[in-house]
């Protein structure tokens, strides 16, 4: 005889797959606010294992957010009968952890009655840290003047938040992927003295802006310096990272720089490496990431290469 699915685990088997790759918390309630699916982000916000979560009575025991000043208890919540977000709101922890988290609310209702939820929880802690230290400080310390990119200083400061965070998340999981990409403008000397400063401002720029728009909201796109950018890429393996390594490529190369009614030809060289994980430090990441863009060099330039961790190999130029 076959089992008969439990009505608000069967409403949540649509996101069930989506919540094994998203950044966030991901929690299925029942009607009473109980537990009954959690990911592993979860157990990284709120201090417990999955099988922890599973055996409370309420959500509210794992982790309580704050509206304001005032608690918003789950059941409160699972009386909304459509969809809720509040970003960037008080929560505690079970451990009693004050966090800063993003709460997106999606009820299950079902004739009229609300029989569970599905909870994102995204922990925003690091990147509230991040303003907050420097709210007092001048913007221009941590962005490039030109471009208005995150600087190498910034690009420092977050790798070590990033190193920090991945040695805190459970073996296995997705989130402690984290690649970095490095980019450097092809023949970038010659633009310069050809055409002028001006004109090589103008690119610098241009790729600047090209690079924001190929990257996900959650990378960290910096200007090293010089011709030269830096992305954080949390979450991604250096196959999915040299994917998007490639639509940047290929969209500088197709880009039609013009300055002052002349054109520029432009192409970049990227190097993508992947950090690996209890073996090295970010740095090691970053020379690794270095050294495929020289070999994207050596090899005839306007290419991605990915550095394994024993070789270098290139990738086809072809945007996916």
């Amino acid at each position: 005889m076959t089992k008969e699915v439990d009505p608000v685990m069967k409403a949540f088997l649509p996101f069930a797959e989506f919540s094994k790759v998203v950044l966030d918390g991901c929690l299925v309630v029942d009607a009473t606010g109980r537990i009954l699916k959690s990911n592993q982000e979860t157990a990284a916000i709120t201090g417990l294992t999955s099988k922890q979560l599973l055996k409370l009575q309420s959500m509210d025991e794992s982790i309580k957010i704050y509206i304001g000043d005032a608690h918003l208890p789950v059941l409160e919540l699972l009386q909304k009968m459509s969809i809720y977000r509040a970003d960037q709101v008080k929560a505690v922890s079970s451990g009693g952890d004050e966090l800063v988290v993003t709460l997106s609310y999606f009820p299950f209702v079902v004739d009229g009655v609300v029989i569970g939820a599905f909870i994102l929880l995204r922990n925003m802690t690091g990147e509230a840290d991040r303003d907050k230290n420097y709210s007092d400080k001048n913007k221009s310390s941590i962005t490039d003047s030109l471009t208005g990119l995150y600087n190498r200083r910034y690009f420092e400061d977050t790798m070590a938040t990033e190193e920090a965070r991945i040695a805190l998340l459970p073996v296995g999981s997705d989130h402690r992927n984290l690649s970095i990409i490095m980019g450097d403008i092809d023949h970038f000397k010659k633009v310069n003295d050809k055409y002028g400063h001006p004109a090589g401002d103008y690119v610098i720029l241009t790729v600047a802006k090209i690079f924001q728009e190929c990257f996900r909201k959650t990378d960290i796109v910096c200007r090293y310096g010089g011709e030269e950018f830096l992305v954080i890429l949390p979450a991604s393996d250096a196959e999915g990272s040299a994917v998007a390594a490639n639509k940047a490529r290929a969209a500088i190369e197709a880009y039609r720089f013009v300055f002052e009614g002349v054109t520029i030809p432009i192409n970049i060289s990227i190097g993508v490496a992947q950090m690996m994980v209890g073996f090295e430090t970010g740095k090691g990441t970053i020379a690794r990431a270095d050294a495929a863009l020289y070999e994207s060099k050596h090899n005839g330039r306007n290419q991605v290469s990915i550095h394994t961790g024993n070789q270098i190999i290139g990738t086809n130029k072809t945007a996916a």
